[in-house]
């Protein structure tokens, strides 16, 4: 299955409910277009074609042609027109198997409209056709008389023998029945059948059925979130590096999996030493600290010197990024310790001054040349694009630059925006991350705690770091 594939059948299975209600109206409304359906009457009438002169399997094929010409909308309504058939009735043309014999069939809702029907439609058509026949039969016996008019018109003597040859030929042509109409029975009786619901049922489901795909990929494409990869992919243009799930307990393993696919994205997309990623998003997110310190654990939990660094200095905490950009704080008296003993951690710090006036380029490169000295690995919890042009310096400075997304909150116009400005700066974007935040701290297995939990150990670190 190709990709194309797989993102239109996954946009059907989102909104598989949307499908099953269309379907479910569709077969409510075949229902109720058949309940006072009433029966209906067909009869029919049967002729043949008689052609003395050749075989009936010749003749069969005419009479195919001969039923497809009756069939012919157009044709059918000159043909009521002129029998004085009503519109409700019901005209049909059809042959037996590969012999010259012809049905003409009328169904209607009485017996009596339904015979009237069949025997009229086959009255005209029958005299239609042989009217056009007799017509071409008269021509040719003028052709045969006019040289013996024309001896008689100028006073000429025709032989008896010329008159008994010509009468011959006119005889032999007014016989010939080729390709003409037969009646072979009357109007038969007309045969009740009662309505049946089920293919109609059927026709409505499968309508209500294509009609609910097509409404679901319409959705999905006109959709304005990002739920999958595959999302991402399509509407950004982005790859999409993992999808993390939320935090309820049947995903733990799921929402593991994904934090370490990140991981080893990451690993392998930067060198083995002076390493650093930078994680945003396009707006004010927790995702991007749940990511950012997943990120950080686990290559610290791997034995590489690890730093994670708040470079969001809009969210004043302690002493740190912002005093040490300013000049007023050494580094080195700023970084706190955590519970892993390869891995440190560099707060925002509390300065007054705009982000924007304290983090530039240069100030930003010489800090991560000081982290680099360090520590191996350099993690930046960087500002949110959209609202903080601060964003595009941590990401340009930064080796790789990874996209957070939240399914619950991002819009495809805010990624789309976010991607244009990171790519404007040349920052290296590795890709996007769609990640639910949790709503409440994770309990148990490896996922990294909730927007609390990682408030509270901020909290802590930087009182025991004052």
């Amino acid at each position: 299955m190709n990709s194309v594939t797989r993102v239109h059948l996954n946009r059907v299975w989102r909104r598989k409910w949307l499908v099953l209600i269309l379907t479910i109206g569709a077969l409510a409304l075949g229902f109720f277009s058949t309940r006072d359906a009433a029966p209906t009457y067909t009869s029919r009438i049967a002729m043949t074609i008689g052609s003395p002169n050749r075989a009936p399997d010749q003749d069969a094929v005419l009479s195919v042609g001969y039923a497809q010409y009756f069939k012919d909308p157009a044709y059918q309504t000159k043909l009521k027109a002129a029998a004085g058939i009503p519109d409700g009735t019901i005209l049909d043309a059809r042959t037996v198997a590969s012999s010259p014999i012809l049905y003409i069939e009328g169904t209607a809702s009485t017996p009596g409209l339904a015979q009237a029907g069949a025997t009229k439609a086959g009255s005209v058509f029958r005299d239609e056709i042989n009217a056009s026949l007799r017509a071409g039969q008269d021509a040719a016996i003028a052709a045969v008389r006019k040289p013996f008019d024309d001896i008689r018109a100028a006073n000429g003597v025709v032989s008896d023998a010329s008159l008994t040859q010509m009468q011959e030929q006119i005889n032999r042509l007014n016989a010939d029945t080729s390709n003409k109409l037969i009646d072979l029975q009357q109007a038969s009786d007309p045969v009740r059948e009662e309505p049946s619901r089920i293919p109609t049922l059927v026709s409505y489901g499968v309508g209500g059925l294509l009609l609910g795909c097509l409404a679901a990929l319409a959705v999905g494409a006109l959709s304005r979130r990002l739920r999958t990869g595959e999302d991402v992919e399509e509407k950004v243009g982005l790859t999409a590096i993992a999808v993390v799930p939320g935090t309820d307990g049947k995903l733990t393993a799921e929402r593991d999996r994904a934090f370490k696919q990140v991981v080893t994205a990451v690993g392998l997309a930067a060198p083995v030493e002076k390493a650093s990623v930078a994680i945003t998003a396009p707006g004010s997110s927790d995702g991007i600290e749940i990511l950012a310190r997943a990120i950080a654990d686990e290559r610290a939990r791997q034995g590489v010197r690890t730093i994670l660094v708040h470079a969001d200095l809009s969210r004043r905490l302690a002493r740190g990024v912002g005093e040490v950009l300013a000049g007023r704080a050494d580094l080195d008296a700023v970084l706190t310790p955590t519970r892993l003993s390869v891995m440190r951690e560099l707060f925002p710090g509390s300065i007054e001054e705009e982000p924007f006036t304290v983090l530039s380029r240069e100030r930003f490169t010489r800090l991560l040349s000081r982290l680099h000295e360090r520590a191996d690995f350099v993690v930046f919890i960087g500002p949110p694009v959209l609202s903080a042009v601060e964003a595009q310096v941590v990401a340009a400075t930064a080796g790789t630059t990874v996209l957070v997304l939240d399914p619950a909150t991002t819009t495809v116009e805010q990624a789309r925006r976010a991607h244009r400005l990171l790519a404007a700066v040349d920052a290296n974007l590795l890709g996007a991350v769609l990640l639910e935040t949790p709503q409440a701290p994770a309990a148990g297995g490896h996922a990294p705690p909730g927007p609390e939990a990682l408030g509270d150990r901020r909290i802590t670190a930087a009182r025991a770091a004052e």
